[in-house]
């Protein structure tokens, strides 16, 4: 199974770096699954809360977040 390290800046004030490596099947379940358990306190834990979060991650203005496949 595919790892992905995955690291991002919260949207708070003081940005805290969240980074982690998790093996998943593919790229959106990684995500997925780094939003659930180590960024969702700072969004709504529902769908809507993940859609936001996906765009502050892929934002290119401000570079919030990156997702990397490792071998």
């Amino acid at each position: 199974m595919p790892k992905f390290a995955i690291a991002f800046v919260t949207p708070t004030k003081e940005g805290v770096l969240k980074h982690r490596i998790i093996e998943s099947a593919d790229r959106d379940s990684a995500l997925k699954l780094f939003f659930n358990e180590d960024v969702c306190e700072y969004y709504s834990p529902d769908e809507q809360g993940y859609h936001y979060f996906k765009e502050d991650f892929f934002d290119t203005a401000v570079n919030n977040g990156s997702i990397l496949e490792c071998e």
